[in-house]
């Protein structure tokens, strides 16, 4: 697993503390899930509950009712005899997710042309503002949660019941990947340019071109994780 962080060093994001409630430990899990997907908990990183649970001043058990819808939603894993530990995917696991992604998303699109209407179509161009706004301002939750948002109202506009409830599956693993696909150079500017030219395509109802764009969208970021995957490895070997 490398190298991963532990929580308490200096890389471990220092958590606040919580008050006891029922819903305990849904907002334990909520806030790890937040620092997984932002990328302040590295993959691979030990979830260990005592620490965790001195760190938000509650009790380990709403810890490791956390630590269990983690493993259950596929974000962590539990080794035997080690614990807890945020997932790490392998490349086929990358591929396989984007593939889905793509195929799945461009459907998405090519729906949306022939479903969108007048108010979520002026939505999308307002939320493109918002996108660039938080891009050039170097606002990176604001750019994560913009893109996060751009993509599920795309899919919402294509009115298939199915094809969102399948999306809202996939979308905590998307976003867990996402959070390297950020830190490539170049990267966030390219996207938001496809997300541009992408609301132009749904807007002339052109299926096909929105289609095209979407996979292509879809697929560069997956070379782009993969690249960066093995440049990062190639460099930490010398």
């Amino acid at each position: 697993m490398g190298s991963p962080k532990e929580p308490g060093n200096s890389g471990w994001p220092m958590l606040q503390p919580l008050r006891e409630t029922p819903q305990l430990g849904a907002r334990v899990y909520q806030m790890l899930v937040k620092s997984i997907i932002n990328g302040q908990i590295d993959p691979g990183t030990p979830l260990r509950p005592d620490t965790i649970a001195r760190q938000l001043d509650v009790s380990t058990t709403p810890v490791r009712e956390a630590m269990h819808r983690l493993v259950a939603e596929g974000l962590a894993i539990k080794v035997a005899n080690q614990g807890w530990f945020v997932r790490e995917y392998s490349d086929q696991e990358i591929r396989d997710l984007y593939e889905l992604r793509a195929d799945l998303e461009s459907f998405g699109a090519r729906l949306a042309c022939t479903r969108i209407t007048d108010e979520e179509l002026e939505w999308l161009r307002q939320h493109q503002c918002t996108g660039e706004s938080a891009l050039s301002g170097g606002d990176i939750d604001g750019y994560r949660n913009y893109n996060r948002d751009l993509h599920t109202a795309i899919i919402k506009a294509g009115r298939n019941s199915y094809l969102l409830q399948t999306m809202g599956q996939l979308q905590l693993h998307s976003e867990m990947l996402m959070a390297s696909t950020i830190r490539i150079t170049g990267r966030p500017i390219r996207a938001i340019e496809e997300h541009r030219r992408l609301i132009e395509h749904i807007a002339a109802h052109d299926v096909v071109s929105a289609g095209q764009l979407m996979e292509h969208h879809i697929l560069s970021a997956l070379q782009d994780i993969l690249r960066l995957r093995h440049g990062s490895e190639n460099g930490s070997r010398g």
